[in-house]
């Protein structure tokens, strides 16, 4: 009977504290924003945000998305949870389609495609893991109004 592996911790420790490394790195040189260095970097942010980063509008205004038809989506966000057109005026798909710009989009992307009101309609709905959350509050309080 084979045992099964066991994980190499160590190993993995290593990767987080060099993938860390890099993003400190990256922001001293400017290629990276601070607040978002400071989430990718801070303790218990996950896997995917440390590895493959996030990004964020620089302001709100520039969300021109549409408040009430259908968005194409692009191929890299759509899977099982968002589909290729998205209709904004059905609050599930909306939210999918939301909460995986904000994780996976580009800022040039969420600016198309993301509609300011209803990201502030939707805002206190968890659409992001903590660490994205922190920073879309940060530059924009208006989002945490009541």
């Amino acid at each position: 009977m084979a045992s099964t592996p066991r994980p190499d911790f160590a190993r993995v420790a290593r990767m987080r504290g060099a993938e860390q490394g890099v993003i400190r790195e990256a922001a001293r040189q400017g290629s990276i924003p601070d607040d978002i260095a400071q989430a990718l970097t801070a303790p218990g942010v996950g896997d995917h945000l440390l590895f493959h980063g996030f990004d964020v509008v620089s302001d709100l205004d520039t969300l021109a998305g549409p408040g009430s038809s259908a968005v194409d989506v692009p191929p890299h966000l759509v899977d099982g949870d968002v589909p290729t057109l998205v209709d904004v005026t059905d609050a599930a798909q909306c939210t999918a389609l939301y909460r995986r710009l904000l994780v996976r989009g580009t800022a040039k992307e969420q600016a198309a495609l993301i509609n300011r009101e209803i990201l502030v309609r939707l805002w206190h709905q968890q659409l992001a893991p903590q660490a994205v959350v922190q920073v879309w509050e940060r530059r924009f309080p208006e989002l945490t109004a009541p």
